[in-house]
């Protein structure tokens, strides 16, 4: 109690988000209407992407990902990295529960998906406006009204900014709206338990806030910044007593144990080759470079794309060398530009002072880990500002108070009429995730020239079976990036569906002596293995295959390749999957593998105890209940095999080969009727596609 009535003799300002002065439009200051009108806009500018596909990681993460699919996983998905790689190592549990959900609300449909990063987004959005008022009472004394439409402008056009698409648009960038929504939720709960006068209610609503900044950390490891922007305003921006600020800094550091605990949990992942660093120069001059890209997608974000090259062999490909030199040192020359300008705001006394250097550092802060200082999987990429951007917006807010009150009244018309220039934006943008092949081309159109952006297009095409255009694009991806041995694999097994052997066997050779020293290729040595073993040289392709699942032991596809081998020459294929079981029980295609082989070996009892665990493992996918009809047809019990195919066809209504397999069964059931019907059911659904 002695800690509450300290608090109340401060001389701070009322921090009631309630009390606006009549002349405050009475929208920006009512929650309820402000979280509807983020709603309709947030739904508006982002209809275009609601029906898109999947696309880049959202085909592993809402896709092949084993630990989605069934609420059983809830705990387990605290045990693992997000992807099961060898060289990724994000923690993102949280991530993965907010799939749980969606999929078992929404069975796997991406309007699903889309319509919850989108509800995410708008809920951020709304609670930094929330947040936003709380901050301004104590760092603004200029009037009610201007912190109440400072706070509202700069959430708005956080809201409906275009920079955010690939956060919002993307189904797998919801990471950022996540940790977002937690870390913002935390600080007001936070503010409420310090309001709160009764000491049970304030000691749960601290636990509330720690529990909602851990559940922020385990979305993404961008939450971090947000533990040390609150710790930063707790020491620089807060007029409470020391005693007071430094409470909270230990709730923080209990938390940060706690995640830091929770983040061993993971098995290590296997060393990989040494990564030769960039000299600091030459960080440092990309970093001004990032700095300079990310001021331009803030201030005009006419060039937006998922991930971006800042050097000459990426962003200027198809540019000579000249102008290469001037692209790229042109974002230094913004880089530099944008320090002055900060700095010179943040000298600046008067109104806003303290809103400029709040922003300011906010900023500094959230861009230090994009900046490259610190090696990065890419140089730039949009979706990274997410949460600097809002520091970048506080700034331009404060700079605006410097104003007179007529001009600020202009800047507040211009910062409207900016969101409605944003919005168009942001919507027309959201188009270019409508399917893979549109992401991609739209992405390396505007500059987003990568290696992993041409692999991806290559790999699209040659999905599709447009084998000339997926040559076309890894001739072009190897002739910026000459190392890059993925696309030279994938170069010789497509110059190989075309029938040109001659042309693929040196490119083939050549990649399969650079596999073993490449990071992130286990894919490539599959390909190579899966050639060998065509090719008739079965033991080679083993030996290979089983050198890399000694380095990549998460890796499923490495597994169920050494059985497939093992079963075409007559080995003992159930063992690498069933050893790849035990340690591995939520990971559903190994147990449908497993029950398969064991069926196959007329092990019909090991089968059924295989699938009756597997069914937990997905709440509406129709594969177990697909192998459990084969499996009641092998031990001829055809009216289990029937309601096993009918519950997946069921589950997957539009599947014409569900139906054709239940027509099957049907037909060795001597239902020729029934079986008919149900075929011509397929037909039509085939006919319609």
């Amino acid at each position: 109690m002695r800690h509450c009535q300290c608090l109340e003799r401060q001389p701070v300002p009322d921090h009631s988000p309630t009390l606006a002065s009549s002349s405050t439009p009475r929208l920006i200051t009512r929650t309820w209407l402000v979280l509807l009108l983020f709603a309709t806009l947030g739904f508006a500018i982002y209809a275009p992407a609601l029906n898109g596909e999947r696309v880049w990681d959202d085909h592993y993460l809402v896709g092949e990902n084993p630990l989605f699919r069934s609420p059983v996983f809830a705990a387990e998905v605290f045990r693992h990295h997000l992807f099961f790689e060898s060289a990724s190592t994000y923690y993102r549990p949280v991530q993965n529960l907010s799939y749980i959900a969606d999929y078992w609300l929404w069975a796997g449909e991406p309007l699903g998906y889309h319509c919850t990063n989108v509800a995410l987004h708008v809920f951020a959005a709304w609670l930094l406006w929330l947040l936003l008022r709380r901050l301004l009472a104590g760092l603004l004394g200029e009037s009610e009204r201007i912190r109440e439409w400072c706070a509202f402008l700069v959430a708005l056009v956080w809201l409906v900014h275009p920079a955010h698409n690939a956060a919002v648009a993307y189904i797998s960038g919801r990471a950022d709206s996540l940790a977002a929504v937690f870390a913002l939720g935390s600080w007001l709960v936070w503010w409420k338990a310090r309001d709160e006068r009764r000491v049970a209610q304030r000691v749960m609503l601290c636990l509330c806030s720690m529990l909602l900044l851990l559940l922020a950390l385990c979305s993404k490891e961008i939450a971090l910044i947000w533990l040390a922007l609150f710790t930063l305003h707790k020491l620089g921006f807060e007029r409470t007593p020391l005693r007071s600020r430094l409470l909270p800094i230990a709730g923080v550091l209990v938390v940060l144990a706690v995640y830091l605990w929770l983040h061993s949990l993971p098995p290590p992942r296997p060393p990989q080759p040494s990564v030769i660093s960039e000299p600091l120069a030459a960080r440092s001059i990309l970093a001004l470079r990032a700095l300079g890209d990310y001021t331009g997608l803030i201030v005009f974000p006419a060039t937006l794309m998922m991930e971006r090259s800042l050097g000459p062999a990426g962003m200027y490909a198809n540019t000579h060398a000249w102008q290469r030199a001037i692209g790229s040192e042109w974002l230094s020359i913004l880089g530099l530009a944008a320090i002055f300008v900060t700095s010179w705001l943040c000298v600046q006394r008067g109104a806003g002072a303290s809103l400029r250097r709040l922003g300011a550092l906010w900023f500094g802060v959230a861009f230090i880990p994009i900046s490259n200082l610190i090696p990065l999987n890419a140089e730039s990429a949009e979706h990274w500002i997410y949460l600097a951007s809002i520091g970048a917006l506080m700034l331009v807010a404060g700079a605006a108070l410097l104003l007179p009150s007529r001009a600020q009244r202009a800047a507040a018309l211009v910062a409207l009429l900016a969101c409605v220039a944003f919005a168009a934006r942001t919507s027309f943008r959201a188009a270019d995730w409508a399917d893979a092949e549109t992401f991609a081309r739209k992405t390396i159109a505007s500059g987003g020239v990568t290696p992993r952006m041409l692999a991806y297009l290559a790999q699209e095409l040659g999905a599709q079976g447009r084998h000339v255009e997926q040559e076309q694009v890894l001739r072009k991806t190897l002739a910026i990036f000459p190392d890059y041995t993925t696309a030279r694999t994938n170069l010789a097994l497509c110059l190989r569906k075309q029938g040109r052997e001659s042309e693929a066997a040196p490119l083939l050779d050549a990649a399969k002596s650079a596999a073993p020293a490449s990071p992130r290729s286990w894919n490539a040595a599959l390909n190579i293995a899966g050639q060998l073993h065509r090719d008739g040289h079965s033991v080679e392709a083993l030996v290979m295959i089983r050198e890399w699942r000694s380095r990549f032991p998460e890796t499923w596809e490495l597994a169920a390749f050494e059985s497939t081998i093992l079963r075409d020459t007559n080995g003992d294929a159930i063992a690498p999957v069933a050893g790849y079981t035990r340690t591995h029980w939520w990971h559903l295609p190994a147990q449908l593998r497993l029950a398969s082989l064991q069926r196959d070996a007329n092990d019909f009892a090991a089968a059924a105890a295989t699938l009756a665990a597997a069914q937990k493992l997905d709440v509406h996918g129709a594969a177990v209940f697909v192998e459990l009809a084969l499996l009641e047809l092998a031990r001829e019990n055809l009216p289990a095999a029937i309601e096993a195919q009918a519950t997946a066809v069921g589950r997957a209504p539009r599947d014409p080969a569900q139906l054709q397999q239940f027509a099957d069964i049907l037909d060795f059931a001597k239902r020729p009727a029934d079986a008919a019907a149900v075929r011509r059911r397929a037909e039509k659904i085939r006919n319609e596609r």
